[in-house]
């Protein structure tokens, strides 16, 4: 059940052979169903995990999708499927992984427009090295040529950092939104490496109310960095993070549950020389590795967006979000609130008026108003 739509019932059958399908059942007249047998898995890593079928030359995303943190099925856009009935209904043509996911979950993408909606090819079904270096064939006849191959650190700062924002950013592509991805749709062309994003992707990102607009929706970091003093400093995304694979989780170059990350560059600040230095800054014991207490992330990187449960992604412009900030969103409307740097450590302090005037009085008689 999930908005305007029912209780609806979806059965899952593994077959002998390892297929695996899924019956949607009409919840109008439960005598009619349809079965699709799952063609593609995406996810599994981390949040969620969601199946693909095949209708027509299109494949969409069935209603359902396994969430890896709390184990449980959960719905995921009922309504393309069903009416608020209860009865079936198959997807608009616009919502298929085509016209919806492909340019940011394949490599070397091309989508060649027919009578319905758009057909697609691809070099790797899934992210490869040419989605952030572009074509290779040249670098390949001539591997020490200059120029024959993109290097994201060697592009102007702003193009280096849309390689990685070409996909973490949300909005339609240009001049007609026809796609949910960078494309010129006018030319039927995908968005090309070192060139503005802004020729060919509009942004729309899902945000909450507060006056900082933070991310509400989830793969939108690179709209959260443009407003981060890091920006500003020049820091690419890749100096955190390493594409090709890190040592610890959300593939940083190194542990930030201990500190190390950022301390690679913040402590050379005589704020950040030390663990009593950085509890002064924090007013909070320094245990950042055993419960998690003057943690750089914990405070500066609220999880304010969602990807399969609620604030399971971190923001990443850095700012701290005052408990004010929740306080008067939740005053004007308590199913709308943005989660604030206290809700790192205490979530179980949030959800009434009551917890948030508290969580108000404790941050101002650490920090001031």
């Amino acid at each position: 059940k999930a908005g305007n739509i029912p209780e609806v019932t979806v059965r899952l059958t593994e077959l002998p052979d390892k297929v695996h399908q899924a019956t949607l059942v009409d919840a109008k007249d439960p005598s009619k169903e349809v079965t699709y047998t799952a063609m593609r898995t995406y996810g599994g890593w981390g949040w969620k995990q969601r199946y693909q079928v095949k209708i027509g030359n299109n494949h969409y995303i069935l209603p359902i999708q396994w969430n890896q943190a709390t184990s449980r099925w959960v719905p995921y856009n009922l309504q393309l499927w069903y009416n608020e009935d209860g009865s079936l209904k198959q997807p608009s043509i616009d919502r298929s992984f085509e016209m919806s996911c492909a340019g940011c979950h394949n490599t070397g993408l091309e989508l060649k427009k027919v009578d319905k909606g758009y057909e697609s090819s691809y070099v790797e079904l899934n992210i490869g090295c040419e989605k952030c270096h572009g074509p290779g064939s040249e670098h390949i006849k001539g591997p020490k040529v200059k120029g024959k191959i993109v290097n994201p650190r060697k592009l102007d700062y702003e193009r280096g950092l849309e390689v990685c924002g070409q996909c973490h950013s949300r909005g339609r592509s240009l001049p007609n939104g026809t796609f949910e991805f960078p494309w010129n749709d006018k030319d039927n062309k995908p968005y090309k490496l070192g060139e503005p994003l802004a020729n060919d992707y509009k942004f729309a990102p899902g945000l909450w109310g507060d006056p900082e607009a933070h991310s509400k929706s989830h793969h939108q970091q690179w709209l959260d960095y443009q407003k981060s003093t890091h920006f500003q400093a020049k820091v690419v995304c890749f100096d955190c993070h390493n594409p090709h694979g890190g040592p610890g989780r959300f593939q940083l170059v190194k542990a930030d549950f201990n500190n190390n990350l950022c301390l690679s560059c913040h402590e050379k600040d005589k704020k950040f020389a030390d663990p009593e230095a950085i509890r002064m800054h924090t007013k909070h014991n320094y245990a950042p590795e055993t419960k998690g207490t003057s943690r750089c992330s914990s405070c500066h990187m609220v999880r304010t967006a969602s990807s399969a449960e609620a604030g399971d992604i971190h923001a990443h412009d850095f700012k701290i979000i005052k408990p004010q900030v929740s306080l008067e969103m939740f005053k004007k409307d308590p199913k709308n609130v943005v989660a604030n740097s206290c809700n790192g450590c205490h979530q179980d302090r949030a959800g009434d008026l009551a917890a948030f005037e508290i969580g108000v009085k404790a941050y101002e008689s650490k920090f001031g108003k």
